[in-house]
């Protein structure tokens, strides 16, 4: 069971030089600000999930916004997606923008069917083709941690992290009841030392030796002199 606010409190309140009501408003914001920074060194096992229900493309729309039309939940990251079809469903293969850009600068030219590519940028995803379609989209993603407010919430860790939280928010408290300077992430990475060594990375963004092509692993089905995948036989 996660430990929860209110006995974070008492544990930061513990040997702490001040317990008037300013240091009861910067102990609450340190334990969430100590939070955040040991989330922002790597990804966290408590915070990967993977979404089956919510996210859906509508046949003829293009982008997505990842809060409001997906419906992820305080998303960070986002590893895979999978275009749910059944037996015909596929593992969407990541293309950076600039490069999708380069290849296919106006997609809605050549019509619409079953999406093989997505692209993130800022908070919209993008699916090439566009979608022909509503399919559902399984989407493997990190989350952002949900805030403390109440007593009861409970930290986004297991309780092996609870004397880094603890002792990193009396460092942030120390420091908004002092006025002084404190980088909360290095701060966060000299408690965790190396860091996470189990942090999880990206693979769908990472380099490959063979570039983006637009022609490869595709079979084009139906009128294939308007489909700029299709590669044709010579």
């Amino acid at each position: 069971m996660a430990t929860a606010f209110s006995e974070f409190q008492r544990r930061v309140f513990i040997g702490f030089p001040r317990t008037d009501g300013e240091a009861y408003i910067a102990v609450k914001q340190a334990i969430n600000d100590a939070i955040m920074a040991l989330v922002s060194t790597g990804e966290v096992d408590s915070l990967l999930t993977t979404d089956t229900s919510t996210a859906a493309t509508v046949d003829g729309q293009k982008s997505y916004h990842i809060t409001t039309g997906l419906l992820l939940t305080r998303p960070r990251d986002i590893f895979s997606i999978i275009l749910h079809d059944d037996s015909n469903s596929r593992k969407l293969v990541w293309v950076a923008p600039r490069e999708l850009d380069l290849k296919i600068p106006y997609p809605e030219r050549f019509g619409e069917g079953r999406p093989k590519w997505y692209t993130r940028f800022g908070n919209y995803i993008e699916l090439i083709r566009i979608p022909d379609a509503a399919y559902t989209l399984y989407i493997r993603y990190s989350q952002w941690p949900a805030a403390l407010t109440t007593d009861a919430s409970e930290s986004p860790f297991g309780a092996e992290w609870d004397h880094i939280i603890t002792f990193l928010a009396k460092d942030i408290a120390n420091a908004y009841l002092s006025g002084q300077y404190l980088n909360f992430t290095d701060r966060a990475i000299a408690y965790l030392k190396l860091g996470l060594a189990e942090a999880i990375t990206k693979p769908d963004e990472g380099m490959t030796a063979r570039p983006f092509d637009p022609c490869s692993e595709y079979t084009s089905i139906g009128e294939t002199w308007r489909d700029p995948f299709f590669k044709r036989s010579v």
